[in-house]
């Protein structure tokens, strides 16, 4: 079965009905999902979808995040480092910390890190293992 990467302009006609052609096309797209093919969603596609969605369009961060999860279920599409993303979502849930934030903590952790160096106090508050650099 091929895979498909997914660019994050796909994924956001699919959940954005702005532009009723690309709309049509990204859900067409998403019917054969799991059937047909498969598709990859990378963390940097995550990343500017959350920065798209919360910036330009106005969602919330709690909307982004409920999306994000809801990609993670989907049928067929592969999202890079899986229990990264689940581990971030939580910590969101948990935190109230900015997607970015949390996705850097948890990635970091992944490999080991010690501590996450920060200059954001708000995320060193909230996020274990983010310290402020004095």
């Amino acid at each position: 079965m091929k895979t498909f990467g997914l660019d994050t302009n796909v994924v956001l006609r699919l959940i954005l009905d702005d532009h009723p052609a690309q709309h049509s096309a990204a859900l067409r797209f998403g019917a054969g999902l799991g059937k047909d093919y498969n598709a990859f969603l990378s963390l940097i596609a995550l990343l500017e979808l959350d920065w798209a969605l919360r910036s330009q369009y106005g969602f919330q961060r709690k909307d982004v995040a409920a999306i994000i999860g809801k990609l993670l279920r989907t049928r067929g599409l592969f999202v890079e480092n899986h229990t990264v993303v689940l581990k971030a979502l939580r910590l969101i849930a948990a935190q109230n910390v900015d997607f970015a934030d949390a996705l850097i903590a948890c990635r970091s952790q992944e490999e080991g890190c010690d501590a996450i160096k920060t200059f954001d106090q708000k995320a060193a508050k909230r996020i274990p293992g983010m310290e402020l650099l004095a």
